[in-house]
């Protein structure tokens, strides 16, 4: 039977290895080692967008979406403003709970009933290391033929396993410096690009506007690329303290997002429109030379991190259903992080030649599932509990929030299902994109109906808040 975390005293031997070594996993941080300042979260955040990832992303808009270039700006824009600002609010709650985002998440669908996110969240963070390994060896590749693809691939796992061993701690002071460093090399890049030529080709400067249908769906591909940050954005503020400010927070991740992942697109949707015959990797070189490629092969080694640092905390938390784990243990974090890294590097080397052409259309997927999980979980904490739990009752089915939560789970469901009717895929498209001109909304619309059924099954039946008071007592 699954039960609370137990915590065992640790023996002499590793107190040394504690100090380095981070020992915490899905388990409560305790007031004796939070630390940190909302400042640092703005740094880590425009560390973890300043990256050749979504350079390429703002090239896809102008390449492969087809939209000019300050129609692709404009579509940057609204899709990172109204990303992040989900992004942000979910990563408030990490210093007042201290636990990671899908943990918390067992308060709105239940200690089971959230089992269904863990291997969602699992596939997106394996997802996003297999392409991003992808895209640092076609930068490094460029550079150098010597070495094959794969080989380039799994060289660059290297640094990227390393900083996850040591853990959070060290997860941050890397993305800090990444800051820095990126920051200033694609403020060179740009410059560089506005240097090489004197302006645009006519056809990418017009103001023209789209089709409805690709205007929205260029906006859904920075909306997903915020959000989907969204499952594990707690797990890097949950060392945080409890009295953190919540607005300095907010304001720290939201603009630490905003500025970085519309900086990153920008550059890359002018290379686009520069030079639309070549890849964006194929641009930087050509227009910054090879300097630039070994910089971008670099911005997505700490992304690979905590890409697999939080896909260990899914493989945990599904544990967790099944027997109690003890806190503070180092193998327990270590050992399920390297699994992670482990598929998504597999994923990488047999898939190089076709993932990231399939990049849009895995985000597309993942913006379809999520999105009625952020509004359940938005609803939950700000308006019905005011982010009241019991932390205690996250670990156990016989807490507060019991095995299924019925109310979240409808939620759930209804607005994944609205969703269908506006989705617009290769492989699947709704009855009612073609009356919207083939804009794809559904992210809206879901997003909406989802709140909007949690909130009224939450009024007309009693609060979750007054749910099993005894069961969360004993818990």
């Amino acid at each position: 039977m699954a039960g609370p975390l137990t915590t065992t005293p640790s023996p002499a031997r590793n107190e040394q290895l504690r100090k380095y070594v981070e020992s915490h996993h899905i388990d409560h941080i305790p007031a004796s080692v939070r630390h940190g300042k909302p400042w640092q979260q703005f740094a880590f955040w425009w560390g973890g967008n300043v990256n050749v990832f979504n350079l390429v992303l703002g090239g896809l808009l102008v390449t492969a979406y087809g939209l000019t270039f300050w129609w692709a700006l404009i579509a940057i824009a609204v899709g990172v403003i109204f990303g992040a600002l989900l992004i942000a609010l979910h990563a408030t709650q990490g210093p007042k709970l201290g636990v990671p985002q899908m943990i918390q998440s067992r308060g709105q669908f239940g200690f089971y009933g959230a089992a269904f996110l863990f291997p969602c969240v699992i596939l997106l963070n394996v997802g996003f290391i297999a392409a991003q390994l992808v895209i640092q060896a076609q930068a490094l590749f460029a550079l150098s033929s010597a070495l094959t693809m794969p080989e380039w691939i799994l060289i660059l796992t290297v640094p990227s396993l390393v900083i996850g061993i040591f853990g959070y701690r060290w997860i941050h002071y890397v993305m800090q410096a990444t800051a820095v460093v990126l920051g200033v090399s694609l403020v060179i890049m740009l410059i560089q690009g506005l240097t090489y030529h004197t302006s645009l080709p006519a056809s990418q400067t017009t103001m023209t506007a789209p089709s409805a249908g690709l205007f929205c769906a260029g906006v859904a591909l920075l909306v997903i690329d915020m959000l989907s940050f969204g499952p594990f954005v707690s797990d890097y503020s949950r060392y945080l303290p409890e009295d953190t400010n919540g607005k300095q927070l907010f304001w720290a991740i939201y603009a630490g997002n905003v500025l970085a992942t519309f900086f990153a697109c920008a550059i890359g949707a002018f290379l686009g429109a520069l030079l639309p015959k070549l890849t964006p990797v194929g641009a930087v070189q050509q227009v910054n030379g090879d300097w630039a490629l070994v910089v971008l092969a670099l911005s997505l080694v700490v992304a690979n991190t905590f890409n697999a640092y939080t896909g260990a905390f899914q493989v945990l938390s599904i544990g967790n259903m099944f027997r109690r784990l003890k806190a503070e243990s180092i193998a327990l974090r270590v050992v399920p992080y390297l699994v992670v890294m482990a598929i998504g590097v597999v994923i990488a080397v047999l898939g190089y030649k076709s993932f990231v052409t399939s990049l849009g259309n895995f985000l597309d997927v993942l913006l379809v599932i999520f999105i009625p999980w952020s509004a359940v979980n938005l609803a939950d904490y700000f308006v019905v509990r005011h982010g009241k739990y019991d932390v205690n009752s996250f670990f156990t089915a016989k807490g507060r929030y019991g095995k299924f939560a019925w109310r979240g789970l409808v939620a759930y469901a209804v607005g994944l299902g609205a969703e269908w009717p506006f989705v617009y895929q290769p492989d699947y498209t709704g009855p009612l994109v073609s009356k919207l001109d083939g804009a794809d909304i559904s992210w809206v619309v879901g997003w909406i109906v989802a709140a909007g059924v949690y909130l009224v099954l939450v009024r007309v039946g009693r609060a979750p808040a007054e749910e099993e008071p005894a069961a969360a007592a004993a818990a």
